[in-house]
Formats: structure tokens, sequence, C-alpha cells
């Protein structure tokens, strides 16, 4: 069956299939309001099939007892198709995301490192051999943990597929991708690139649809081996609870409320900068966007005024047009609720020195679009500074010495990202040891590398993604211990 232009159907088993509801859910441009693609929308019966399909593969396939060499060759050669559809997949990215498209191509781009990153990893798993007294050996293997459900939000469509899928496909296992119905059409278009580059029919199957018509089989179906679910810690709350009917191993992304510390020391104009970009790029719809800004007390004024320029800068509107820095957010709807905590923080006694609304006018009235927003004069304990917005919107908090920004900075339910701005080293070591975050950036925030895991502390989550750690999470081990002196001397040469 082919799938038409903009229409998609499910993939599964290597091909593109009818959903068995019949329901289809349009998805509308987040810039213009008018529609860009289409998904049919799975059921229970859909999703049951895409796992049946990888427990298949996986048990029967081969796909699971390939070596090395042959998942490197195939993550390699789905990185260079990749590249050649960049153009395509960066388009489809902002039509349904909202990018800006040369940040859609970027998202590509890093999306091909990482099958090429984990296409080494693939040729390098290996266990462990040990010799005994009284003539025996014993060795681990490490081999898949079989078939996993990937489970992806919308902000980064194709990178966050990209995250799991990678060291999955390098490890052997076989997937069934869940994708936002918004953005699936990067997940999608993955399927036919996969099957271009050699990877088997069955190894890699995406269904679209609500989550309460196909999440608690994603979650707890009795022949999935393992989970991955980025979302928010509320939905990381009922993906585990599911998970733990069939004692189903997991890896949580969850939540955050990410911490910039500015000293006094720093250099306020690039600190300023980093802060804006880590907020309001991609507006502010990152798991570790820079929604909390901790100035030391005596530069704090100075620093709201750098960073209000710097905001004040951004060029916001058509994410084709080439000077356009940020996009819409991903919905009206979604818009609809940053505008509510807006409002919370404004009756709450923050105080709004930049922003606070929906952008108006020609270009912007069909579009889901806002300012960014800035607050000053925030209590630690407000829940515009302890609840994830998810969108442009930075809460900027005062603090007098190291012990209270690391006071400031961990007091939250949350430990996915932090940063600090010092031209101190000792002090940003003393930050780097305190602070209670899975990953901490020094004069620098945001960059996430292949080679360094990413993942939180507290309600942030659990389990790792990039880095070896990644693979980790979809390999077993298994030990063998062998008796040389139970073999017969008929055995033996």
């Amino acid at each position: 069956m082919s799938n038409p232009d903009s229409q998609y159907c499910l993939f599964i088993n290597g091909e593109w299939r009818k959903s068995t509801s019949g329901k289809v859910f349009v998805r509308d441009n987040p810039a213009t309001g008018l529609p860009v693609a289409s998904f049919e929308m799975a059921n229970r019966e859909d999703a049951e099939l895409a796992i049946e399909v990888a427990r298949d593969t996986f048990d029967h396939g081969g796909w699971a007892y390939s070596d090395g060499i042959t998942r490197a060759d195939i993550l390699r050669r789905a990185a260079d198709l990749l590249i050649e559809n960049q153009d395509k997949l960066a388009r489809i990215e902002t039509l349904t995301n909202g990018a800006p498209f040369h940040d859609s191509l970027s998202f590509v781009t890093t999306a091909a490192e990482l099958f090429r990153y984990y296409s080494g990893l693939a040729r390098g798993i290996q266990g462990s051999t040990f010799r005994f007294d009284g003539g025996t050996t014993g060795f681990t293997l490490r081999e898949p943990i079989g078939v996993v459900s990937l489970i992806v939000p919308w902000n980064f469509p194709l990178g966050e597929v990209a995250w799991k899928l990678a060291p999955a496909l390098a490890a052997g296992c076989t997937v069934v991708v869940k994708p936002d119905s918004k953005t699936a059409a990067t997940a999608l278009e993955l399927g036919p690139i996969l099957k271009q580059a050699g990877l088997p029919d069955g190894a890699y199957n995406v269904v679209t649809g609500d989550v309460s018509q196909i999440g608690g089989v994603l979650t707890s179906h009795e022949s999935l081996d393992s989970i991955s679910f980025t979302g928010s810690t509320s939905s990381g709350k009922r993906v585990m609870s599911k998970a733990a009917q069939e004692v189903i191993p997991l890896h949580l992304e969850l939540g955050g409320k990410s911490p910039l510390i500015v000293m006094a020391d720093a250099d306020l104009d690039r600190a300023a900068l980093d802060a804006a970009m880590n907020i309001f790029w991609h507006n502010g719809q990152i798991c570790t966007a820079t929604s909390r800004i901790l100035c030391q007390s005596n530069i704090a004024e100075s620093f709201v005024q750098k960073f209000k320029a710097q905001a004040e800068a951004l060029t916001i509107g058509d994410p084709f047009d080439d000077m356009t820095q940020v996009g819409p957010l991903i919905s009206k709807d979604h818009r609809d609720q940053v505008l509510g905590y807006i409002d919370k923080g404004i009756r709450e006694g923050a105080r709004l020195v930049l922003g606070g609304h929906a952008l108006k006018g020609k270009q912007y009235d069909d579009g889901a679009f806002m300012e960014p927003t800035i607050f000053v004069d925030v209590d630690a304990q407000m829940q515009i500074a302890q609840e994830e917005i998810f969108g442009p919107v930075a809460c900027v908090m005062s603090f007098d010495n190291i012990e209270h920004a690391i006071q400031i900075a961990n007091d939250t339910q949350y430990g996915l990202g932090a940063g600090v701005w010092t031209a101190s080293m000792d002090t940003a070591m003393q930050f780097t040891h305190r602070i209670r975050a899975g990953y901490f950036w020094v004069n620098g925030y945001g960059s996430a590398r292949s080679e360094l895991p990413w993942g939180g502390y507290k309600k942030s989550g659990f389990g790792r993604e990039l880095g070896h750690a990644a693979l980790e999470h979809f390999l077993q081990s298994k030990s063998v211990h062998i008796s040389h002196t139970n073999v017969s001397e008929s055995d033996q040469i």
C-alpha cells in the first residue's frame, strides 16, 4: 500500500497500513492554522498487532542474532539516507512542529549523527571472561533486551525518536514507536528510510493514536520487554504504574524546571544571551529550558536589562523565513495553557517586565505565536517557579551567596538540567557537585553531546539517554558457567 503525500497510514511490518478504527487526525500548521497532514488513528487492535509483529521479528527474524557489523552497516546507511532526505524531512518537521526551517535542518543532521555514533557502539558490544579454579570458565554475554515500546513527545519529533531508536537498533532490539499525533510525520517517514537501509521488516513499527486507546497497550502488554518514555512527570507516573503490572523495565525522561545561576563575576553580556536562547529558543518547549534564572543580588538589575534586551531582539515569525529565530508554539491550546500560567504569576505577585501576551497582527493572528515573557520579583515557592510551564516564560530570582543559590536551585521536585555562569572555576565546581541535576553546564548552557549521558534526578525520571548508558538500557546480561572437568574423554581432542 502506498502512502499518499501528507496522508499518513500506520507503519507496521515494513508497510503502510490503514487503521482498523477508520479514524483520522488532521494536523494544522501551528504557524498558519491550515491543515498540513493527516494521520490514521490506531486503536487497541492496531497497537497489539504492531507489538506482535515486533515480537515475531525479534524471536524468529534473525535481527536479534545479527552481528554488530551488520547492525552498524544498516545504521550508517540510515544516517546517509537521512541526510539525502534532509530538506524533505526538515520541511515536514517545520510544517507540523513550528520550528524554524534552519533549525529543523539541524535536527535532521543531529539525528543522522546519532545513528553514526551508535553504529560504532554496535560493533563494540562485549561481555567479560573469567577463569576459575577446578577447570571452570565463566563469561558474560550482552544480548538485546527484546521488544521495546518507544513513546516520544512533540517538541523534537525526529530527534526524540533518534535518541531512543539508534541505541535500541544498535543493541538488536525490535521496536514499536508511538509519536505524538501532532508531529508524527517524520517518525513515519523514517520507516521507508530504515527499510531502504536494510532493516528487516517488523523491526521498526509506528502507531499513531490517542493515549486513551493505545497508551495502555504500549505500556503494559505482556510481549513488551522494555519501555522508554519521554514526557511530563504526571504522564510518567501513569506509565510507571502500567508497566509495573507486567514488571516491564523502563526508562523515564520527564519534566524539568532548570536553574541557570549567574554570579556577579560572570560575563553578563554572554550570560544574558545564553539565558535568552535557552528559554526563548523553540519557545521554551524544551525539558531543560532555563525557566529559572538565579542572579546574584548585586548584579540582578543590570542582568535583567541585558536579558530583556536579548529577548526583545529576537525575530518571531514565519518559520520558513531565514531571518526568523522563533516560530509558533506547538498549538493554540498549548499557548493558552502558557498564558494561564502568566495570569497565575501576576496573581501571585510576580512582576511582569516583558511580554505576557499572544502576538497579534497579520502574520500572527492565525498561528500560535506569543511574546517572550520575563517575570522578576519571583518567590521560589510560586507556581510559576515550581511547575513546568513548557513555554517562553522566564522567572528571575535573586540570591545573596553560593549557599543561598544552591538552596533555591535544589528547591524543586525536578533535577534534569542546571548551569552556572562564573569566572571562578572553584565556584563552578562547588555548584557542579552540589546541584542535584543530571546534566550541568558551566559558562555555556544547553548543548548535548552524543557521548554524554542525558537524564534526570528526582522526579525528572531515571535511566539515561545518549552515550553508552543509553545502549545499556536495551541490553541484557547473561552469565555462562562452563565446567571443563565434566567433559568426557571421548569429547576431548
